[in-house]
């Protein structure tokens, strides 16, 4: 059976170069093979749990899970396995399955925090539990996310800076998205009053992280607003909606369009467009970093608890770093 003790020394590495915050926790954890067999004498397996492509974003995440296996050499069924869900109920028996396996690890993208009573059952079982993105309610192993918050704070430096601290700034809510709207849209007004208080803040609304919500939002939005020096958008689809209007419309005042994620069709407008658009980083390609964050729990070396990644600022002067061609995000 092909192992993965070259992709346990990789990521052993790899994670002390990771953004962490919280205490560092000592392995081997309840469950932790710590390079070892397990009982029933085969060697450690780790589940990945995520939902179904429902958008961009999630299909993202099922791609680079694949794409981070391939890369250490796994071969599924004996090093890892992959299930991905529709809904809840279908995740709950997705975590059943994987812990008949006897997985000795499982990265979990719950869909929301109705999984948590499913998610405790991992832990209780002994095994470890990475979860990614969402918190579930419960124990678990480690946690990996994005930066919501530095979403806020980072675009907001980088417009108020460009604007020169003068102007007005269209700032996106999404409040059908809960925590993820108000993490980042609250971040960035705190930023903007206690750095850029001469800049104007109005308030737009978006149903929903897509082409179409962003198309709707921005077209009542320059109706209604004259002039408008930037749009603080707080995902990269929606932002492809704002740019399509404002070119509908013939604004030429919009000097600046923010986003949030990392999806390789705003990556492209980032490259092509004369209006300076750019993004901060929330990319699927995280679950990589989750993946590793499992294998060094595995390894037995030492971990942070809580590790949240650093939201790149990504625009004109790095855009190339980022493409994928192959990414379906």
């Amino acid at each position: 059976m092909k192992k993965k003790l070259l992709g346990i020394i990789l990521a052993a590495a790899m994670v002390c170069g990771l953004a962490a915050c919280g205490a560092q926790e000592p392995a081997p954890t309840p469950g932790s093979s710590a390079g070892t067999e397990q009982a029933g004498g085969s060697e450690s397996l780790i589940g990945i749990c995520v939902p179904g492509a429902d958008h961009g974003w999630t299909a993202g995440i099922a791609f680079y899970a694949q794409e981070k296996a391939n890369e250490l050499g796994w071969v599924e069924g004996e090093d890892y396995k992959l299930l991905t869900s529709e809904n809840v109920n279908d995740q709950a028996n997705d975590i059943e399955e994987l812990i008949a396996l006897g997985c000795t690890s499982i990265v979990l993208l719950p869909h929301n925090d109705e999984v948590s009573v499913a998610a405790q059952k991992i832990y209780d079982a002994g095994i470890n539990l990475v979860v990614f993105d969402r918190k579930v309610n419960g124990d678990y192993t480690a946690y990996l996310a994005g930066d919501n918050p530095g979403i806020g704070t980072n675009g907001a430096k980088y417009i108020g800076d460009a604007l020169g601290g003068e102007g007005v700034v269209a700032v996106m809510t999404a409040p059908s998205l809960g925590s993820v709207s108000v993490e980042r849209t609250e971040a960035f007004k705190a930023e903007m009053a206690a750095s850029y208080p001469n800049i104007k803040l109005v308030d737009v609304t978006a149903e929903a992280f897509t082409q179409e919500a962003g198309l709707t939002m921005a077209t009542d939005m320059l109706t209604a607003n004259e002039h408008i020096d930037a749009v603080f958008s707080i995902d990269d689809e929606p932002s492809l909606g704002v740019l399509q209007a404002i070119k509908e419309a013939g604004r030429t005042d919009i000097q600046y369009i923010s986003g949030g994620g990392g999806a390789q069709a705003w990556y492209a407008k980032i490259q092509e467009e004369d209006i300076n658009c750019f993004t901060a980083t929330y990319s699927p390609a995280m679950i990589g970093d989750a993946i590793e964050l499992a294998v060094t729990i595995e390894s037995g070396a030492d971990y942070e608890k809580e590790v949240i990644m650093d939201a790149e600022i990504v625009d004109k002067n790095n855009v190339a770093e980022k493409l994928n061609a192959n990414s379906p995000y």
